[in-house]
């Protein structure tokens, strides 16, 4: 399974108050969207063989966040929201299994996706003059995201009944829970120049089992960063964070789980200049 996803966002936004404290912003998001599904193994049971591609798309949706901050303890709060953006495309499917219920093996129709909204909130405070306390909070409604190509969908629909299969017929890709995410660290400046960052996080995942193309659920994650001015300017950044991921089932769509994921994690390592 591939999947891309591009976006770009433009904010343009008004501080507010007697000593601008307060700000508001928002703008316009671009994003599109393409994928490319191939099914293939025993554990995918009738849809083994089954191949998707989504036609790239770009559409359009909406930022908006109000913020505070107080300078003088290095005080800042963000509260942004972003909008769901609905795509609408073509996919162009192969299922060898339809023509046994009686439908064409291939088709090409159009597809709704919509990807889903998020609410972000960020903030930070000095807790003296060389230290600082950071905290991200995001929610992202997982539970109402699905890919329902119709031929996958309508060949599923002849065989309602069937242990796992509901009279609608069974989405692509679906999840049962919503996304939370939390993130709290410490930044201490060493010298004038040199400030080290930590941190440490917990993602909810989006339910459990989980669909077999995205096997974890949720981690706990910790990091480590250092960022170095040069010059007033100029200054370089550099960090890393390391994630152990949520033992996870991995489920068909017909909800029968086919695999099982234990003891696994990842890495990001990052630099800003």
């Amino acid at each position: 399974v591939e999947v891309r996803t591009e976006s770009i966002t433009g904010i343009l936004g008004a501080k507010l108050g007697e000593n601008k404290n307060f700000q508001v912003y928002g703008g316009p998001v671009a994003q599109r969207v393409q994928a490319n599904v191939k099914l293939r193994g025993t554990a995918y049971s009738i849809a083994n063989g089954y191949t998707t591609n989504i036609s790239t798309d770009q559409e359009y949706g909406w930022m908006a966040g109000v913020a505070y901050s107080k300078p003088e303890i290095a005080l800042q709060a963000a509260l942004t929201y972003r909008s769901e953006i609905e795509h609408e495309t073509e996919a162009a499917e192969i299922y060898p299994f339809a023509q046994r219920v009686g439908l064409s093996p291939s088709r090409v129709d159009t597809i709704e996706i919509n990807t889903p909204k998020s609410v972000n909130f960020d903030f930070q405070t000095g807790i003296n003059p060389t230290m600082l306390a950071t905290a991200k909070v995001r929610w992202v409604p997982w539970s109402d995201f699905a890919i329902t190509p119709s031929l996958y969908n309508e060949t599923s629909q002849k065989l309602a009944g069937q242990p796992g299969i509901p009279v609608e017929g069974l989405d692509l890709v679906s999840y049962d829970k919503d996304q939370w995410q939390v993130e709290l660290g410490l930044a201490k400046r060493l010298t004038p120049a040199l400030a080290m960052t930590g941190t440490v996080g917990w993602d909810s995942g989006a339910g459990n089992p989980v669909t077999s193309l995205g096997p974890i659920e949720g981690y706990y994650s910790a990091g480590l960063g250092a960022k170095y001015n040069f010059t007033e300017n100029w200054a370089i950044s550099a960090g890393g964070k390391y994630l152990w991921f949520g033992d996870a089932e991995g489920q068909i769509p017909s909800k029968t789980v086919v695999s099982n994921f234990e003891d696994n994690d990842g890495f990001a390592l990052g630099m800003k200049l």
